[in-house]
């Protein structure tokens, strides 16, 4: 991630570069997860805290466990979790997110004595709201000959399979964690931001160079974020404030 789009004022975008590197090539440019801290443009005395994570099922570097252990870190430092994928949201594109089924392994809300104990709800209060963000998205928003929203192509890719073969539990795996885990779900549908050779230089592409559509979805998209963003609490609904708690 190169740019912020920061909201600026209710009619004009501030695009400023950041210290994230974008990768053009074939290599992976963020390792492990890097941070960026700004004022919060609509909340005075709040800081919005960015976190841009390493990319999940890296080729070359091959270790599963490094990266459910990446994603586990994001879900507990966040306060809403964006996740992006290309082109399309299918079962290939839910498969690549089956690190959401590991999260009750890894994290333990808090100790009981009685291993049977359900602490459903105790995640529920801490995890994140969910966006997904898709990138270089070319296809109609459309149902049959009806219209829907992004949060409708959503939710229509998680619904569940009736049944009890293995098959379809394999299916319903990751799409029943997302609805039960992340109760707050939105989706953002981007299409390419420039043409294709323009993309090699995307940090220096100046605002009259980028997609319209791509530029009125990320506006919408900052909005949202802006104004829905909470600040992130820890169990016992402590809000988390830096130094000094």
């Amino acid at each position: 991630m190169s740019r912020l789009i920061n909201h600026c004022t209710d009619d004009q975008l501030l695009i400023i570069n950041l210290s994230f590197a974008l990768g053009s090539t074939i290599e992976s440019e963020t390792k492990g997860i890097w941070m960026w801290c700004v004022p919060h443009p609509n909340k005075p005395d709040h800081t919005l805290v960015l976190l841009d994570t390493e990319g999940l099922g890296d080729v070359h570097k091959g270790n599963e466990k490094h990266d459910t252990w990446i994603f586990c870190l994001a879900v507990l430092l966040s306060s809403t979790l964006v996740y992006n994928s290309l082109g399309v949201i299918d079962n290939m594109a839910l498969e690549k997110l089956h690190y959401v089924t590991k999260l009750t392994e890894k994290i333990k809300v808090k100790a009981h004595m009685n291993d049977d104990y359900d602490d459903s709800a105790e995640f529920m209060r801490i995890f994140p709201s969910f966006i997904w963000a898709v990138r270089d998205f070319t296809l109609e928003l459309k149902r049959g000959d009806q219209t829907i929203t992004a949060d409708e192509y959503l939710e229509g890719a998680l619904k569940l399979k009736k049944g009890y073969s293995a098959n379809v539990e394999n299916f319903n795996l990751p799409r029943r964690f997302l609805r039960h885990f992340f109760a707050e779900r939105r989706c953002f549908v981007f299409p390419r931001p420039a043409d294709v050779p323009d993309l090699k230089n995307m940090e220096k592409l100046p605002e009259e160079k980028l997609d319209p559509l791509f530029l009125q979805q990320s506006k919408e998209f900052c909005k949202h974020v802006h104004s829905s963003a909470k600040p992130k609490t820890v169990p016992g609904g402590r809000t988390v404030i830096g130094s000094g708690q």
